[in-house]
């Protein structure tokens, strides 16, 4: 029916039924969120399904295979993580890694007393001479005047107390609340448990729906290409195709460079005897997603938790080792070989586009700034610059 109507309504037609899919679609966005992240994981692992199909495995074999193996490779280090990640709840909930870091800085204090009132010194400078005059010119007057003063300042505390004691503890007020207390309390645990359910619910989908979408990628790929504009058709799906690329190689490649070096971290710290290494090499790895912030805060985890057995020297030499030689593995090693340059950007650009993307979008932006200022670059190189060519021509 549809396209029995003139040019002009049918695209008007079409537009509002577009807008009002994107409006249920946005609606519906956590039912549709596994699927939308399924496709991206779908995207990023073809191209290992499309070079064994080149070796002779069929789909069904070749995608099993995948599953089969990131199956138990993910199992096993879900599960080290989970007995070390027990025992690093047990210490905390004991104070064990609290105590032991108040020791070793109160130690530390007291060997390098005379360097730190060194330090206060120069911060400071004159305090020590003024204390003494100031407590002479006083006298007994300073101290009858200071404990008139204290005694008035603790009337008015008490009176203060008192006053709020009988404010906040009256019957009226008690059922004010505790009525919104309750209220908050149950606000606060139907949020915790939406959010649990939520993620449960999205890691169960997110490997079923990228198992089916490995063997639909092709066909909903060919099915949108068939409804592109006829004259930008072979354009469009060319950029598409450069995207896809880009994206994929770069989020396969990073990956990969994040689990290298996770394993490189708690190989070291495990064999300069630092505990929860395997804990402490994941997060060391995956915190490097984030530039320049993620690798801080797993040097800062490593220090704390290196504390437990060693020295604060020791501790300190070994993580610093350590996560510096992951730091030059990453930089002069894994990242030329592995990934390389996927993303085409200057140095420039991506320190730029990872500041940007950071304070516009937080921590996700932190995630995301890379590939999106890649996905910008080709958008702008086949659409806005031939553009700008021809206007200046004309």
């Amino acid at each position: 029916m549809i396209d029995r109507l003139s040019p002009t309504t049918r695209n008007v037609l079409l537009a509002v039924l577009g807008a009002l899919a994107l409006w249920g679609a946005w609606q519906v966005r956590t039912v549709l969120n596994p699927l939308i992240a399924a496709y991206f994981a779908a995207y990023v692992v073809h191209p290992f399904v499309l070079r064994l199909e080149r070796r002779g495995w069929a789909r069904r074999k070749a995608v099993n295979a995948i599953f089969l193996g990131a199956g138990i490779g993910l199992t096993l280090l879900v599960a080290g993580s989970v007995v070390q990640g027990a025992e690093l709840a047990r210490d905390f909930r004991q104070e064990r890694i609290l105590e032991r870091v108040e020791y070793e800085l109160d130690e530390f204090l007291q060997e390098h007393r005379d360097a730190v009132e060194w330090l206060q010194g120069l911060a400071a400078p004159g305090a020590d001479e003024e204390a003494p005059g100031a407590a002479r010119e006083g006298g007994e007057g300073a101290g009858d005047a200071g404990a008139q003063e204290q005694s008035e300042v603790a009337l008015t505390v008490r009176g203060l107390a008192g006053w709020m004691g009988a404010e906040l503890f009256s019957d009226e007020r008690a059922e004010r609340t505790a009525q919104a207390v309750g209220t908050s309390g149950v606000a606060f645990l139907r949020r915790i448990f939406g959010s649990a359910l939520a993620f449960g619910t999205f890691v169960l989908l997110l490997p079923i729906y990228t198992y089916f979408l490995l063997f639909e990628l092709g066909r909903i790929h060919a099915f949108v290409r068939k409804y592109l504009p006829r004259r930008e058709r072979e354009r469009i799906s060319r950029v598409g195709l450069q995207i896809g690329e880009v994206l994929s190689s770069f989020f396969r490649g990073r990956l990969t460079v994040c689990l290298l070096k996770g394993l490189a971290i708690a190989v070291g710290l495990a064999l300069l005897g630092v505990d929860y290494a395997l804990l402490l090499g994941l997060c060391g790895g995956f915190l490097a997603l984030v530039p320049f912030v993620g690798p801080l805060l797993a040097v800062a985890f490593g220090f704390v938790l290196a504390l437990l057995d060693h020295d604060l020297v020791s501790a300190l030499w070994r993580v610093a080792l350590v996560f510096g030689l992951a730091e030059v593995l990453e930089g002069y090693v894994l990242v030329p070989r592995v990934l390389g340059d996927s993303l085409g950007l200057h140095p420039v650009v991506v320190l730029a586009a990872v500041f940007v993307g950071g304070a516009a979008l937080g921590m996700l932006g932190f995630l995301l700034a890379l590939p999106l200022a890649a996905t910008l670059v080709i958008l702008a190189r086949e659409f806005v610059l031939p553009a700008l060519a021809d206007m200046a021509d004309g």
